[in-house]
């Protein structure tokens, strides 16, 4: 035995009974004895006291992980002193019992001291004792015979080491305890050991549950495969874009659904990353678009699996139209009018923006098309999608097809690695507004019905039928009447696009539009100039009132920043009298036919004010020479449009 009982007997009698310390008491014994006599511990007591039920039921909750924890690391320690009077032994921080690996050789004992489960065995309930003492001291302690504080305790020896979570704090102690005639020192080593890797394995489950919770705070679908291409682990994203549970997609087998992914070459093999940035993945016939990465997983020099990264295409482009400025910048309240009709087209669209039926808009070249189609995807539901406007007129014939409708990889030559998603589809989830529909080739046009009827679209080279979530608005100065009595444009299109019609007023129909929006022009001009204020003069203010304005708002607000700019003082008085659209004159001096053809282009082009699209219709030939000569040419459109 490493001690003598019987002088522990006389150190604890001298001190406790009568108050005389011995020099050969340790140092943390006394102290701890001081503690139980100012807190009035019975040394004649020592009998553990029991929470209720409900309090028990809530630590045992509480400490369920630790327990689990321990319980094995307990049992495996237990084997190597089963053959002695020692017991195992778990408490939670405040010293309560939650977990016991009992010896049978001191069963009678347990019960008796009520060294029980849901006993508490602090050193204020039971007086000095390892357990109650490594928690009062926060360390470590070995405890043998007349130590104790109370007399119930001295034929027992124990040892206790508390258990910390990563953070440091106490959340249990570990006590080995038997018969003082066993007592050995090596106890002590035991249970600091065990306490130890009990940490150490709270250290790996907190760790572990860590990379739980990234692995499922990832907004994206996740998933590790093995070589084999069995799913390892799998995140709740990944669970909810396929609608399965993630039990069953562990039973799933990927590499029939990645099969035309060169997943074995490239990843596990030659270990790089795989990126597709345009993939379908199917599972249980539902079809996912999507972008993904597959990472090689290493280990050493050998490549065990793969991490699965899906992003949801539909996702990915809503964030990729945020970022390019696929977004409406207008809305009804930036549309400045006083006139009664375009105020009853304002409240008309302001009621079928909250519909997602097809809009045609109609009305000459710059009364205010685009403007109403941004204000009706802006107060509709979709104003958080994307707003993508396309001018089919300067859609060039051979890419207006992969441009609406998108291809898949290999389509045609030139054709980008992994297909491209055409407008309509980045459109999804929010608008597209065809301007100038009139405009589309008659070919194309046939394509565009599948799409009006059942929003689903087939890309160029593609095999399958991709779901669509858009709006569609068009536009047209045009009479597409006539346009179907010409044979340029469909008529089962026409019924389709014209669901609800919106028609606006030119501006010379509506002359109390024409100072008010002068006004504005103003207004922002001088807001934006370092010069002084500039105001119109009545004379001028007559001469707009008075002009057709054949280009509308446009042309208005065209003709106002220009004499803005050319006033040479406060007072803009304008220059109408002289005509600025009037078509060139030829010069005298004689043309070959290349100068001859163009200086028709030219002059088409200044008619039109820099419109290809009419300009062609004025010389009688396609638009697609036009722009060929234009490049030709080497004409600048841009400088006939600011006219």
């Amino acid at each position: 035995m490493s001690r003598d009982l019987n002088r522990l007997r006389e150190n604890w009698e001298s001190y406790i009974l009568r108050g005389e310390f011995q020099s050969d008491t340790r140092g943390v014994v006394k102290d701890a004895w001081d503690r139980c006599l100012a807190h009035g511990v019975d040394y004649n007591d020592g009998y553990g006291k029991f929470i209720s039920k409900e309090e028990l039921g809530i630590k045992l909750k509480k400490n369920k992980n630790l327990i689990a924890i321990a319980r094995p690391i307990l049992e495996n320690v237990y084997e190597t002193i089963k053959q002695t009077s020692f017991s195992l032994v778990l408490t939670d921080a405040e010293g309560v019992l939650i977990y016991v690996i009992e010896s049978e050789n001191i069963h009678f004992e347990h019960n008796t001291l009520n060294f029980v489960i849901g006993a508490r065995w602090d050193e204020n309930t039971v007086g000095a004792n390892a357990i109650g003492t490594a928690l009062a001291t926060r360390e470590a302690i070995h405890m043998v015979g007349s130590e104790h504080f109370c007399l119930s305790h001295h034929p027992w020896t124990c040892s206790a080491a508390l258990i910390h979570d990563i953070s440091g704090q106490i959340i249990g102690c570990l006590d080995i305890s038997g018969s003082v005639v066993e007592e050995h020192i090596h106890t002590l080593g035991i249970v600091t050991t065990a306490a130890k890797i009990i940490e150490n394995q709270l250290v790996l489950m907190a760790s572990y549950e860590m990379m739980h919770t990234a692995f499922n705070a990832v907004a994206d679908g996740l998933f590790v495969i093995d070589r084999n291409y069995a799913i390892t682990r799998v995140n709740e994203k990944t669970a909810e874009l396929f609608g399965v549970s993630e039990e069953k997609l562990l039973h799933y087998n990927m590499k029939e659904i990645l099969k035309d992914l060169e997943i074995t070459q490239k990843v596990f093999i030659a270990g790089e990353t795989l990126r597709i940035n345009d993939y379908a993945m199917n599972l249980d016939h539902k079809k996912l678009e999507c972008l993904i990465n597959v990472s090689p997983i290493q280990l050493g020099n050998r490549i065990t699996g793969a991490v699965v990264l899906i992003k949801e295409a539909q996702q990915v482009r809503r964030v990729v139209s945020q970022i390019v400025g696929f977004s409406a910048g207008y809305t009804f309240e930036d549309i400045i009018t006083s006139d009664p009709r375009m105020l009853e087209s304002i409240e008309f669209s302001k009621k079928i923006a909250k519909t997602n039926y097809t809009v045609l808009l109609q009305g000459e070249s710059g009364t205010g098309k685009e403007l109403f189609a941004h204000a009706i995807h802006n107060h509709s539901s979709r104003s958080h999608g994307p707003f993508i406007a396309i001018n089919c007129a300067a859609l060039p014939k051979d890419l207006v097809e992969s441009e609406l409708f998108g291809y898949e990889k290999g389509a045609f030559t030139g054709a980008a690695t992994d297909g491209k998603p055409g407008k309509f589809e980045l459109a999804s989830g929010g608008t597209i507004f065809l301007d100038e529909i009139g405009e589309l080739p008659f070919e194309i046009q046939s394509k565009l019905l599948r799409i009006f009827d059942n929003q689903k679209v087939i890309r160029i080279g593609g095999q399958y039928e991709r779901s669509l979530d858009t709006r569609i608005i068009c536009a047209t100065n045009r009479n597409l009447r006539d346009e179907i009595e010409y044979k340029t444009f469909r008529e089962d299109l026409f019924f389709r696009i014209n669901v609800i019609n919106v028609t606006l007023p030119p501006l010379r129909n509506r002359q109390g539009d024409i100072l008010l929006l002068a006004e504005e022009f103003l207004r922002v001009l001088n807001r934006e100039s370092d010069s002084l204020d500039k105001v119109f003069t009545p004379k001028f203010l007559q001469m707009l009132q008075q002009h057709p304005w054949k280009g509308n708002v446009r042309e208005l607000k065209s003709y106002i920043q220009r004499e803005f700019h050319i006033a040479d003082d406060k007072y803009i008085h304008g220059h109408l009298e002289i005509d600025f659209r009037q078509p060139r004159e030829f010069p005298d001096k004689d043309l070959d036919l290349v100068d001859f053809e163009k200086e028709l282009i030219l002059k088409a082009l200044e008619a039109t004010r820099g419109n290809v699209v009419e300009a062609a219709r004025k010389l009688h030939i396609g638009k697609s020479t036009v722009y060929r000569k234009i490049k030709s040419y080497n004409i600048d459109v841009q400088h006939f449009k600011t006219l």
